[in-house]
């Protein structure tokens, strides 16, 4: 099945909650979260949503294609908070719960490479994003909950 099969549950306008800890030890924060999720390009799915830390206002967008249940999905992504100047490259697929997961990683300034997981749960319309420390287990440091607009 395609990335675009998979996420059309997804498809349109929602609104929701967005949880963020940038520590594993740290409380999360709630903040209101948008996103449009859309068809792009005939072949790939375009999430993007915006998020709030305190007073100040960000903002992320996911481009998603290939074949999602044959670990053949790859994606791209970009976060005002979270990946920096640069996007991030992604490559997973669906578990048999239909959660697809994606993984990523980007280069350290010295030692091994720090990395994030983002997992999609298109029934439930809840992503989820983990950070990848070197040397610790995973940790989720955003879940985003929606609801139709």
């Amino acid at each position: 099945m395609s990335v675009v099969d998979h996420l059309t549950p997804m498809l349109g306008r929602w609104q929701g909650t967005n949880r963020f800890r940038l520590m594993p030890t740290d409380e999360y924060t709630s903040s209101i979260a948008t996103a449009t999720v859309a068809i792009t390009a005939v072949r790939f799915v375009s999430i993007a949503y915006a998020w709030s830390d305190g007073d100040t206002s960000h903002d992320g967008l996911l481009l998603l294609g290939g074949e999602a249940d044959a670990d053949g999905a790859s994606g791209v992504w970009v976060d005002s908070f979270h990946t920096g100047p640069t996007w991030m490259t992604f490559a997973g697929g669906t578990r048999a719960d239909g959660e697809l997961q994606l993984r990523g990683s980007y280069p350290a300034e010295s030692g091994p490479d720090w990395g994030w997981h983002i997992h999609l749960r298109p029934r439930d319309a809840v992503i989820t994003m983990h950070n990848l420390v070197p040397g610790y287990d995973p940790y989720q440091v955003v879940e985003l909950a929606l609801a139709p607009a």
